[in-house]
């Protein structure tokens, strides 16, 4: 009786625990307009919060506050009043920063005021799932319903620049946001071209990693790919919005570091700055018919030395050809001279051979005595 009542508790104290998530889940969303603007709370079990006038961690563990609102023609979502799908250039990522709170889920929920100017600020880094480019959602048809998945990875404060956080406890949850178009639209239409409405929004923990014992999403930026001079973008993948793993130190105004396009557009960057956008162009056009006149240079220089050692191949072999012509008709001449004479030789050998031949042999005919009469009788 007593191990089935331990047993008993047990379960029920794993059990509160569960409906508390579900409920501390539930409470993290609050709608400020319907379909259009709403405020999460996303719990950080590694990260306390901060008292900004003490400048000191306290006990209590912290929370981020995201404000999902869409723009008034409803075409671009914003994310703590930055541009998120789409972003506002396609290959740099929304820089991210977010309000910290150390109220509970659902201290959230209860809460009348949903100003947190005064809350502190920390920069995030973060993971975001591209909308699926590949199924009926895809923007290539005439329905566009994308889904965003937002994990926050690390976080740091401002007046802090070097010292960050880690956030990669396997109990911390991610945000969850399903949109919906507002009316069909053509194939292959821009993002920028599709009104849209927030049609749900969801928190809840992140996917465990069996191999890792870890989440499917946390990354350190020492585990990502290393990107190579020779690729465009260094992307994550191969479609918009091509970065998943945001990390600040990565990134800058002119995109991914380390990438052929970032390589590009710094040193463009600096022409501006240097001389202004009219000059810089002047420069781009004169370094431009420069290089432009180098390379049809060196073309025909190749096509000329090309040309002329054609020319002079085929000439040698002319010149081999009437070589071996002229060779081979002296041999046929020699050839024609020495059989003559050989047949002229043969001709004279056969004369004379013949009639040594006919005397040799033909002997001189035996002289046989005729018997008469005479000798016969007697």
């Amino acid at each position: 009786m007593v191990t089935f009542t331990r047993f008993l508790l047990l379960n029920l104290h794993l059990l509160s625990h569960v409906y508390a998530n579900e409920e501390s889940t539930s409470e993290a969303v609050k709608w400020l307009e319907a379909e259009r603007s709403v405020l999460v709370h996303l719990a950080t079990p590694d990260l306390y919060f901060w008292n900004q006038r003490d400048q000191i961690a306290t006990n209590c563990p912290g929370a981020f506050i995201f404000n999902f609102t869409l723009t008034s023609d409803n075409r671009t979502l914003l994310l703590n009043d930055e541009p998120i799908l789409p972003r506002a250039h396609p290959h740099i990522p929304t820089p991210l920063r977010a309000h910290q709170t150390g109220e509970t889920a659902t201290d959230f929920a209860h809460r009348v005021r949903t100003n947190f100017s005064g809350a502190p600020v920390m920069d995030l880094d973060y993971y975001i799932e591209t909308p699926d480019t590949t199924s009926g959602t895809s923007i290539y048809n005439t329905k566009y319903n994308p889904r965003l998945r937002l994990d926050i990875l690390r976080a740091s404060m401002p007046t802090y620049p070097g010292y960050s956080t880690p956030l990669f406890s396997n109990s911390q949850n991610q945000i969850w946001v399903w949109l919906e178009d507002l009316s069909a639209h053509p194939p292959k239409t821009l993002y920028s071209s599709i009104t849209l409405k927030i049609r749900r929004v969801q928190v809840s923990r992140r996917w465990l990693d069996t191999n890792s014992q870890g989440t499917t999403t946390y990354k350190t930026p020492n585990s990502l790919k290393t990107c190579r001079i020779w690729s465009w973008l260094c992307a994550d993948i191969d479609k918009y919005p091509y970065y998943e793993y945001i990390y600040r130190e990565n990134f800058d105004q002119y995109g991914k570091k380390g990438s052929m396009r970032h390589f590009w557009t710094t040193r463009w960057g600096n022409l501006v700055g240097l001389v202004g956008v009219g000059q810089a162009i002047v420069w781009l056009a004169v370094c431009g018919s420069m290089v432009l006149l180098t390379a049809v240079y060196a073309v025909v220089r190749s096509v000329k030395s090309v040309v002329k050692v054609h020319r002079k191949r085929v000439q040698e072999v002319d010149e081999w050809l009437a070589d071996e012509e002229v060779e081979g008709l002296l041999k046929n001449d020699r050839y024609l001279e020495d059989v003559g004479e050989v047949e002229k030789e043969e001709f004279a050998e056969g004369k004379g051979g013949e009639k040594t031949s006919v005397e040799e042999s033909l002997p001189p005919p035996l002289y046989i005595p005729m018997k008469t009469e005479k000798s016969l009788t007697s």
